[in-house]
């Protein structure tokens, strides 16, 4: 009897356990939300975006650690929670506010901890340890073993701290993260982030996505190792320079690039690092949607003949400039061509991740779709993606004009330092990727300031794309037009419209249409939907954006439009106006007749001047 007494006390002991601290013997599942897309039941706790997160630069030696983590709701001033177990959990990398993430919660404080434990593994060579971040939203303080080894500030770069002074000789170390994001409470760059619950009162915002949102990652390198590279190509010339930064470099380092196909290498060309290194890649076989050609990039940190570090990359040969047209008209060139670009405002936001995507297979599959709606162009609006998404532009071949996440106006001088931060980070960050050929600094004159100087400072930063100093100049506010820049871009509705015509700046029309309806059972917010105008369904839609193209055709041939932007890829929560429902199950108009209706603006001008059919 007493030993059943004993048995029985056990037993409610650990149940009570389990009740108290969720992480004892309990299942992950996601939290409830309107509406779920097709692969959130492919997510699987203990693989969560398994796939190398960073494709152009690539080593063999890394670990994922995605997956659940501890967590719970934090407080200003809260003690570091080192050695102590949180009340909850969560499943990283989705935001705490998305139902992936199996919390779904806004935290009226704008703060949470996170902690998990993880191993080095023992068969990693001797060297450093790094510890990577996808993205946090916004601010990270990261805690090893209880020393605290960084603080970063910035929603959507990413970034690393070496880890290697403050791990343990063996067995498990403790990695705790204190997250504060103050959103719309902050001036700080958010995107359409708002501090709501789920269901915005206001036009044209999100739910927020605290926290972190991409995947986080462990790297083992050497004593002196390759931290970054910058690549660009050059079309005319027919080279490709590849500039590399090395860090613990004691003395003059070598570096050597390799380049090549399946059939061709070039190379090896020998330099110093963290200076120029260019190799001739004769009669460059060009990227460009119709034939999005990547070619293989080997990298090696070498100092007196003995091999330091290695990395694998790649690259694409293309070039984008303004060309000029009738009347000094400048128009936008893709490798020497006028190729007047058609694209879809792609939002980034998912039902279930909100900023992140279910999987990577999501990920791929709408920038599929885009292509096969006969698009050969994306504007990522207000929001940086993880690397992985531009790997899938670069490799299926689509264009990308890459949006500035914005930041409310009013701004003390630290808060525009923060901002120029994060702007110059973006760049940086994503300035290999092929694909994108335009960065945008301000959209609609959001949070706008020193529009001439931030505009030139990223035109001086990078030379190898295009850049717009404000997109949606207002026709009745020609003082919002800095008259600086690369692209000269007007938002008008209905109809489109395209500015006026400039012998500087090439002209596009970068956000027009919104043809919206409700598809019952698949709305997010039913208060909705925040639209210009509601048609009838799917015949109404289908004509009015046949309609649409029909009229921006005469602005490309006469006036030299080089480009439109059609608002919008998907729903998104309170906006019905997409191509597809917001979980990316039903489409809302005709894809054959889309898809004709937006090749029909493909114009490349080669020998005959013919539209691409």
């Amino acid at each position: 009897m007493q030993r059943r007494d004993a048995l029985t006390i056990a037993i409610i002991t650990a149940v009570a356990l389990v009740a108290q601290n969720p992480l004892w013997g309990a299942a992950w599942q996601p939290a409830g939300a309107p509406l779920m897309t097709q692969w959130a039941g492919d997510v699987d706790p203990d693989h969560v975006l398994p796939e190398y997160p960073r494709p152009q630069m690539v080593r063999p030696n890394w670990r994922n650690l995605n997956g659940l983590w501890q967590f719970e709701e934090a407080s200003e001033g809260d003690s570091v929670p080192i050695g102590r177990d949180l009340t909850g959990q969560i499943l990283v990398p989705f935001p705490w506010e998305s139902a992936l993430s199996g919390v779904r919660q806004v935290f009226d404080s704008h703060r949470a901890w996170y902690r998990r434990r993880f191993t080095v593994p023992a068969s990693w060579p001797k060297g450093r340890v790094l510890l990577h971040f996808g993205a946090v939203d916004w601010e990270a303080t990261v805690y090893v073993n209880g020393a605290c080894v960084g603080i970063h500030r910035g929603g959507y770069d990413p970034f690393t701290f070496d880890i290697t002074a403050h791990l343990r000789d063996s067995g498990a170390q403790e990695l705790i993260v204190g997250v504060y994001d103050p959103g719309t409470a902050g001036k700080i760059a958010k995107g359409k982030q708002a501090n709501h619950k789920f269901a915005d009162p206001g036009r044209y915002h999100y739910s927020p996505s605290s926290g972190i949102w991409q995947t986080v990652w462990l790297e083992a390198v050497p004593q002196t190792y390759i931290s970054a590279l910058h690549i660009v190509p050059d079309i005319d010339a027919g080279t490709v320079t590849v500039e590399v930064d090395a860090v613990g470099a004691r003395g003059a380092v070598d570096v050597e690039i390799v380049a090549g196909d399946k059939r061709q290498m070039f190379g090896p060309v020998t330099g110093r690092a963290n200076q120029p290194v260019t190799l001739a890649i004769p009669d460059p076989k060009l990227w460009s949607p119709d034939a999005p050609f990547l070619y293989d990039l080997a990298v090696q940190l070498k100092k007196n003949g003995r091999m330091l570090d290695t990395v694998q990359s790649y690259f694409g040969m293309r070039k984008i400039s303004l060309g000029t047209w009738t009347h000094g008209v400048k128009r936008l060139h893709l490798n020497n061509e006028f190729l007047f670009q058609m694209g879809p405002l792609d939002q980034g936001y998912w039902p279930d991740g909100i900023y992140t995507a279910p999987t990577d297979e999501a990920l791929r599959w709408d920038v599929e779709q885009i292509k096969a709606f006969g698009f050969n162009m994306i504007r990522k609006h207000v929001k940086v993606e993880p690397a992985r998404w531009y790997y899938w532009c670069d490799k299926l071949g689509v264009l990308v004009w890459q949006d500035m996440p914005h930041a409310p106006g009013g701004r003390t001088d630290a808060e525009k330092d923060q901002f120029e931060l994060e702007l110059q980070r973006m760049v940086k960050g994503f300035w290999n990727h092929p694909s994108i050929i335009i960065w945008v600094v301000f959209n609609e004159h959001w949070g706008l300031y020193d529009v001439r100087r931030l505009t030139e400072d990223v035109m001086a930063l990078d030379r190898s794309r295009l850049v717009t100093g404000n997109s949606g100049i207002d026709a009745g506010k020609p003082n919002l037009d800095f008259e600086v820049g690369h692209i000269r871009d007007n938002h008008s509705y209905r109809p489109p419209n395209c500015p006026f015509a400039s012998d500087t700046r090439a002209i596009v029309c970068g956000e027009y249409g919104a043809i919206g309806y409700k598809i019952p059972g698949h709305i997010w917010d039913a208060d909705g939907p925040w639209v210009h105008h509601n048609y009838v369904g799917k015949e109404a839609a289908t004509v009015e954006y046949e309609t649409f193209i029909k009229q921006l055709i005469p602005w490309r041939d006469a006036e030299g439009l080089s480009a439109a932007v059609y608002t919008q890829w998907t729903d998104v929560e309170n906006e019905m106006n997409g191509l597809y429902t917001y979980d990316r199950k039903v489409i809302k108009l005709d894809q054959d007749r889309v898809t004709a209706a937006n090749r029909s603006t493909w114009w490349k001008e080669n020998g005959a001047q013919q539209p691409v059919d």
